[in-house]
């Protein structure tokens, strides 16, 4: 009898952890379609300098907030922090909606950029203790999937209602995305305080936490200090190709269409790698779909570069996409393996400075003509180093392993 209480309870909180990943779905369209149409309406209104402005906005202030996140939400009561982040989300984008002024929606996006970043912290920091049945692995797929459809449909929604009903209908979108996040919050806070799981500050130890004291958690362990090279080898080359392929792209499917097509290939094969990556092989070695899934992303970079082929491409990008999603899962699933429960939140938003900060150097290098020639040149030598980065973070990690082996032996033989 108590093992099908317990049974029954592991469903449901499978099915609330499904149910919670669906509804921040939801709150991603809304986030998406809103970023997509404040590109447009900066385009249009302010040009070209309004569009790299909304992009800088995206990314600066949460380079600079995020160690102070990392504290705040680590040392917080977890629900309370992300319901009132979730309101002042939600107040940002209504007010964003009832002006509908560009100049506004630019300076009230630094802090949107800002809660952004809270709102994934404590997502991170939450999925353990809602998953129910799930691996971790598992688990944390299904919040990939969600990013990834979230990148399919949101751009498409967004134009078709721009273009109708103009920048207010979208804005309010986001407005009923987060609102619908935020009862999500208020719901499970209960429902967890209820059966005695009010979640506070972590305490639970990762199965292979070696971190102890202050400093930046992620690169404190050293496997996840090796794993961060091609961590940040893929977003910096993955920014760089996505400019320089705005242009080379255009020039060989010749239609605005066919480059659409070739991102829709990378999209859905980011779908189908976040739930490969969910699968209980990859989910046992998380290093193992961080240099698989980077390998492929590199290998379909280079290929993109050195065969201007559009028919073609579109298979690459589909394996590219699985790559990515691969390789998304696989660094989720390698923090919550090496960091303390504690400072999951404090490993989430630094990870996010890191991303940032080599979306923004991406941006740069990959502009044709300012530090790189050609858009063409840009994507093969993307492609290549992240090739060799991956190549170089499995040499290194091989060795702290047969290093750790050592130890091992002689810690055996000192005791023997």
């Amino acid at each position: 009898m108590r093992h099908v209480r317990r049974g029954g309870v592991q469903v449901r909180s499978s099915v609330r952890c499904v149910l919670f990943c669906v509804i921040a779905l939801l709150s991603m369209l809304g986030e998406g379609m809103a970023l997509f149409a404040l590109t447009l309406e900066s385009a249009d209104q302010l040009g070209s300098w309004g569009v790299t402005a909304l992009f800088l906005i995206g990314l600066v202030p949460p380079i600079l907030a995020a160690p102070a996140i990392g504290r705040w939400v680590d040392g917080a009561a977890l629900f309370r922090v992300w319901i009132l982040n979730l309101c002042v989300h939600i107040g940002i984008f209504a007010v964003m909606a009832i002006f509908s002024n560009i100049l506004l929606s630019l300076a009230l996006m630094s802090v949107a950029s800002v809660c952004a970043v809270i709102n994934g912290a404590v997502v991170f920091k939450i999925i353990p203790r809602i998953r129910g049945g799930f691996s971790l692995a598992r688990a944390s797929s299904f919040l990939v999937v969600a990013t990834s459809l979230a990148g399919i449909i949101a751009p498409a929604i967004a134009s078709i209602a721009f273009a109708r009903a103009g920048i207010g209908a979208v804005l309010w979108c986001a407005t009923a995305g987060f609102l619908g996040l935020a009862m999500a919050a208020v719901v499970l806070s209960r429902s967890m305080a209820a059966r005695g799981h009010e979640v506070q500050t972590g305490s639970e130890p990762a199965p292979n936490a070696r971190i102890t004291g202050g400093g930046a958690a992620p690169v404190r362990h050293p496997r996840l200090r090796i794993l961060l090279l091609p961590v940040a080898a893929i977003v910096l080359s993955t920014a760089a190709e996505g400019v320089a392929g705005v242009f080379y792209l255009r020039e060989i499917t010749d239609s605005d269409t066919g480059y659409a097509v070739l991102l829709g290939a990378w999209s859905v094969g980011a779908v189908l790698g976040s739930l490969l990556g969910g699968n209980r092989r990859f989910g046992a070695r998380s290093s193992l779909p961080i240099l698989l899934g980077g390998g492929l992303v590199g290998t379909s970079i280079l290929i993109e570069g050195l065969w201007a082929n559009a028919v073609g491409l579109a298979m690459v990008f589909l394996a590219g996409g699985l790559g990515n999603g691969l390789h998304n899962t696989g660094v989720r699933t390698a923090i919550y393996e090496h960091v303390p429960e504690s400072r999951h939140g404090a490993a989430w938003a630094q990870l996010r400075m890191l991303i940032n900060i080599m979306v923004a150097l991406g941006y740069l290098i990959g502009t044709p003509g300012l530090l790189v020639g050609a858009a063409r040149t840009i994507i093969v030598v993307s492609g290549a180093v992240t090739l060799l980065a991956i190549i170089l973070s499995a040499v290194l990690l091989g060795r702290t392993a047969r290093g750790g082996v050592r130890r091992q032996r002689a810690v055996a033989e000192s005791v023997g």
